[in-house]
């Protein structure tokens, strides 16, 4: 009993301040809620209300000042004061109130009156009424006692019956005696307009009450047609009686303002409920909140009572865990140690820690880590514990390099962070050490593989495509020179056809390295995909002709032009309509369909019946070197690369690529979207170019002495038998050396050269030439990445040309070069 009675009495120890920690603060925050805070909200809110009704006074105000001011001008204008002392004024009144009216955009009306208040002149003009009373009852007497512009009450226009508020002052001759009057008229409706723009929110209505409490506006801001009523005139009587400009009648507040220089009063009504809804709302939320604060008081001291009863097995647990971390930091392959904000010692230091000091830190084998200060282990650079103690920004080197005490470098990452206590007293700085070496090396092999596997590629590639020039050109001296012979030129095509195929794999290769790095470069410009469709075509017409496959084409798409790169769509476009014929057995058909499935898409589909994609096979087809089943790479040939650029090419140009096969055998729809844009307007309005500014034909066949330049022996002669039957007279060198004594002593309009030459590069070459002769150049090379283009541009070559040398692009290169030199 002894020991339930002293847990009781612990537990109230908690509870009971808990309790009034909790319980006094929420009865005295819903007390000040309902006094001090309930007035201040509300004066807040009168506040609030106050300006707002002065502001749109204002805007009232503002059409009524604008007419004020034209009558103060006119009310001192002696042309005025002239034609009211005449003895009959009523035919020049009327031609001057037509000539100062038009000169005011934004005034409704003006007339000129006799001191009688008879009407002398008038716009909207009411011949008859000239002469008569036409309502100066309104404002003749007020008038004439003052001599500032008089705004009356709300009455109709004798013209059209529309509300008005007229403006007057009294002309007065130099003996101060009444000549007349002049004034405008301002319509309602005009600056029940201007009101109308704002918008108005819980049931929040905006009144004006002119001079005997007539209410200018009905609902919407629409003029009210209605005379001043019982509740308006009561309403005028608490204005005049309130001095704080607010007072509540018939469960409305209302605010108040008067309009300068009117008589009017600008008024804002609002339902009591509403105005203060934001206060009594607030005052619920306390009282909920207060009731809250009380239950959740309540239950926090039970929780509390259970915790307290915990806090002798948490000690002991929090106890066995100190011990556990001790043991786990003196394990840990990490050095971590805590360095003392005074003493600057090592407080505690794990076993990693006291090796790495001794490896990289220069502290001596043997020596107690917590004997020595930070200054004396050179892991860390000097002054950075002083740093973070000071400043208490974290201290970071990432694999910092440091040497052991053999001069083996190693990497290090170093970390020192300023520990805190709870009451933000600096308890010391942990020092964190994480060998890195092994990742580091890691990495460096990798990148220096990856950059070798690069180099390969691109070596490779030029390896590769060197000995195919010299085959194609060959092939074409072959074609041209043997009889008319089937046999023969069909051997002569098949070699062409799959050398042109082994060029396009080593594209495909080196696309996959740019595409890999990102250096994919488009040129984008504005083209019709059926054209594009019609030369991927036409590409791949001999193997369909050779297949005996049935092409159909559905060109439905009206909306054809995309902005993209030519060449890049073209390759998509060839690569689908080739697998297709790849893939399609012979006597299969083909469909090549466009449409616009919205005005600012279009769609591509290339369907075929051939082996189809197996579901297992379709979701990873767009992979790289990814074919389907092994037995289909054994049968068709090819690396698997092809569809593989071509959604990195679609994605690049904004679309996208998919496909879809019911299975093997079943055949397969490879479909394109992409985003259109409009037809661009064709020159000269009939779809044809403008002839350009071409130099005659005499002057190409006036330069035609070429320096071909290669060390390939091959390349040589091969594209010297080809440019020599085209009629350019071709002079050889295998070295650039031998170039350069060439150039030195004989005169050429065009040097041709690779760029791989035995003493130095073509770029050199190209530069060395320039210096003394301005001789236009086209390099060859086996590299064709945008960084070859773009050294050889810099070195002076004004093309580059990849290998296997297309003889037409090369021959419209010449021309181009040779007719600009």
């Amino acid at each position: 009993m002894t020991k339930r009675r002293r847990e009781r009495f612990e537990r109230s120890k908690i509870i009971i301040p808990i309790l009034l920690a909790g319980w006094i603060p929420s009865v005295l925050t819903l007390i000040v809620s309902y006094t001090i805070l309930r007035d201040t909200l509300e004066s807040r809110i009168l506040r609030d209300r106050q300006t707002l009704v002065q502001l749109l006074g204002h805007v009232v105000g503002t059409d009524l000042n604008r007419s004020s001011a034209i009558i103060n001008y006119y009310e001192s204008l002696p042309e005025v004061a002239r034609i009211l002392s005449s003895p009959n004024p009523a035919p020049a009144a009327q031609q001057w109130v037509n000539s100062a009216f038009y000169s005011h955009p934004n005034v409704d009306g003006m007339f000129l009156a006799a001191p009688d208040g008879a009407l002398l002149g008038s716009i909207p003009t009411t011949p008859e009424l000239v002469g008569k009373d036409f309502g100066a009852n309104q404002w003749r007497e007020e008038s004439t006692a003052s001599d500032q512009p008089l705004v009356s009450s709300v009455h109709p226009r004798f013209s059209d019956g529309r509300l008005i508020t007229d403006i007057v002052a009294p002309i007065r001759a130099p003996d101060r005696t009444v000549l007349g009057f002049v004034g405008d008229s301002v319509l309602i409706e005009r600056i029940g307009k201007r009101l109308s723009t704002i918008e108005f929110s819980d049931r929040f209505v905006f009144q004006v009450l002119d001079q005997k409490g007539a209410a200018l506006f009905a609902n919407d801001f629409k003029p009210n047609p209605r005379a001043t009523s019982p509740e308006s005139g009561e309403l005028l009587n608490k204005i005049r009686q309130s001095k704080n400009g607010h007072f509540e009648y018939r469960d409305n507040l209302y605010s108040f303002s008067h309009i300068e220089s009117t008589g009017w009063v600008a008024l804002v009504e609002q339902p009591l409920a509403v105005a203060y809804k934001p206060v009594h709302d607030l005052l619920g939320r306390m009282t909920v909140l207060t009731a809250w604060l009380v239950v959740l008081t309540a239950v926090f001291a039970w929780l509390g009572s259970r915790f307290y009863q915990r806090q002798l097995e948490s000690k002991q647990q929090l106890e066995r865990e100190v011990i556990f971390n001790e043991k786990m930091l003196a394990n840990m392959p990490g050095g971590i140690a805590l360095v003392d904000p005074v003493s600057r010692r090592f407080l505690h230091a794990n076993d990693a820690f006291a090796r790495m000091a001794e490896r990289f830190g220069d502290l001596r084998p043997g020596r107690d880590i917590t004997e020595i200060t930070c200054d004396d282990v050179k892991i860390a650079p000097p002054g950075a514990v002083e740093r973070v103690l000071n400043f208490g920004t974290p201290f970071q080197l990432i694999e910092h390099p440091l040497k052991n005490k053999s001069g083996v470098t190693h990497f290090l990452d170093i970390n020192l962070l300023r520990l805190q206590g709870a009451k933000e007293t600096v308890q010391g700085v942990l020092y964190l050490v994480e060998e890195k070496t092994r990742d580091v090396t890691l990495r460096q092999e990798l990148i220096a593989a990856n950059a070798a596997k690069d180099q390969f590629l691109a070596q490779l590639s030029h390896e590769l495509r060197s000995p195919l020039t010299p085959v194609i050109a060959m092939v074409g001296e072959l074609e041209a020179e043997v009889p008319d012979s089937k046999p023969v030129k069909e051997a002569l095509e098949v070699v062409r056809r799959n050398v042109e195929l082994e060029a396009r794999l080593i594209d495909d290769l080196l696309d996959i390295t740019r595409i890999s790095k990102g250096k994919l470069q488009l040129s984008f410009e504005p083209i019709s995909i059926h054209q594009i469709l019609q030369r991927a075509y036409d590409i791949c017409r001999a193997e369909i002709e050779a297949k005996n496959l049935e092409v159909n084409f559905g060109f439905r798409a009206v909306h054809t032009y995309v902005e993209g790169d030519p060449a890049r769509l073209q390759q998509v476009f060839w690569n689908l309509i080739k697998n297709s014929v790849k893939f399609t057995p012979e006597k299969g058909r083909i469909s090549i369909e466009t449409l616009n499935p919205a005005s600012d898409k279009i769609e591509v589909r290339v369907i075929d019946t051939g082996i189809g994609i197996e579901s297992e096979t379709i979701d990873k087809i767009f992979d790289a070197f990814e074919q389907g089943q092994s037995d289909i790479t054994r049968r068709f040939g090819g690396l698997g690369l092809g569809l593989t650029i071509s959604k990195t090419l679609i994605d690049a140009h904004g679309g996208n690529i998919r496909v879809q096969s019911s299975g093997k055998n079943q055949g397969a729809i490879f479909t394109v979207a992409l985003n259109t844009i409009e037809s661009p307007i064709e020159r000269d309005g009939q779809g044809e170019d403008r002839p350009t500014d071409r130099k005659p034909d005499g002057v190409v066949a006036s330069h035609r002495r070429v320096l071909l330049v290669d060390d390939h022996y091959d390349t040589c002669l091969s594209m010297k038998r080809m440019l020599e039957r085209r009629g350019y007279q071709i002079t050889v060198a295998h070295s650039a050396e031998q170039a350069v004594e060439k150039v030195r002593t004989q005169e050429f309009d065009l040097l041709i050269s690779d760029i791989g030459l035995p003493d130095r590069s073509g770029y050199e070459l190209m530069r060395e030439v320039r210096l003394n002769k301005p001789l236009p150049g086209i390099a060859l090379s086996g590299f064709g990445s945008e960084q070859d283009v773009n050294q050889a541009r810099e070195a002076g070559f004004a093309e580059h040309l990849t290998k296997p040398i297309n003889f037409e692009r090369l021959e419209k290169t010449i021309q181009s070069l040779l007719s600009d030199s």
